[in-house]
């Protein structure tokens, strides 16, 4: 990989981390899409291979049913790095010496960052959706790890978070500052940082590692797998589990999908997100 790249690959992972350390408080154990424009759905199917997640198709890829919800509203969110951002906004018309790159007429704001790991971020008209129940997908996924046909790095994705639009800036360093001009169409009330989200563009910036402002994205989604104990469990009363098991029409035993349909739970577990996000340019090949 040439010097530039790399630079530039260390840079994303980075601001990634400062972004996610931003939104752990508020989301938990979410996982955060990035960058912000890769496309993440319920039914898709992913690959972690020692940190390093890759997609690998879908569930209906896999012959794989499973019923989702419909979006529900998630409101709005904002997180300013606890204070840490000072803010100025301007009305349309009005005059401020403290910007540069806005005429009088635009109406925007001011950030200046104070620390150096900052961000803003804000998301507008969240929805969610996700599986209606997790006990069709825990049997599936035990009757194709039985056959050989999945494998303990494939991950589920479960329910997703969108939002119609959103806005995240990371400072590079301490004393970062961006100028943002406003759509006209905003501001027939006061200003808020929520109004950033989509309809601001960037008119001036110095120090500003990380910019993405736009609309439709999915920000956040949860991830299943099988659970690593059930997998050792599995192992130690059944052996190894070998391609094309199931060909010589060897039935998967009942006691493990009874457990499935008892309390997917027992089956399934919510892995941690890797500090390397997902990368949406590579893909591994089907391993169904």
């Amino acid at each position: 990989m040439p010097g530039s790249d790399r630079e530039e690959l260390s840079a994303m992972v980075q601001a990634f981390a400062v972004y996610r350390d931003a939104l752990r408080e508020a989301w938990g154990d979410w996982w955060l899409t990035w960058p912000l424009i890769q496309s993440v759905a319920v039914g898709d199917v992913l690959h972690d291979a020692r940190g390093a997640v890759r997609a690998a198709g879908t569930l209906g890829d896999r012959r794989i049913a499973f019923t989702q919800t419909a979006p529900a509203a998630r409101g709005a969110f904002v997180h300013d790095a606890g204070g840490g951002i000072d803010v100025r906004f301007k009305v349309s018309g009005a005059t401020d010496p403290l910007f540069s790159a806005l005429v009088d007429a635009d109406a925007g704001v001011l950030l200046r960052f104070a620390r150096e790991r900052a961000a803003l971020v804000a998301y507008r008209g969240m929805t969610g959706s996700g599986m209606a129940d997790t006990r069709d997908l825990a049997a599936s996924l035990v009757r194709r790890y039985w056959e050989g046909r999945w494998d303990a790095g494939l991950l589920a994705v479960t329910e997703v978070v969108r939002a119609e639009a959103a806005a995240v800036l990371v400072a590079a360093s301490a004393g970062a500052a961006v100028e943002l001009r406003l759509a006209t169409s905003v501001g027939a009330g006061p200003l808020s940082l929520l109004d950033l989200a989509g309809s601001a563009r960037v008119a001036g910036s110095r120090h500003l590692g990380f910019q993405w402002i736009g609309e439709a994205v999915t920000p956040l989604f949860r991830v299943v797998r099988l659970r690593s104990t059930w997998l050792g469990g599995v192992r130690e009363e059944f052996g190894p589990v070998q391609p094309g098991r199931g060909l010589d029409a060897e039935p998967v035993p009942p006691v493990l999908l009874e457990q499935a349909g008892d309390d997917p739970r027992a089956v399934l577990e919510s892995p941690p997100q890797p500090v390397e996000p997902l990368t949406a340019a590579e893909s591994v090949e089907d391993v169904s």
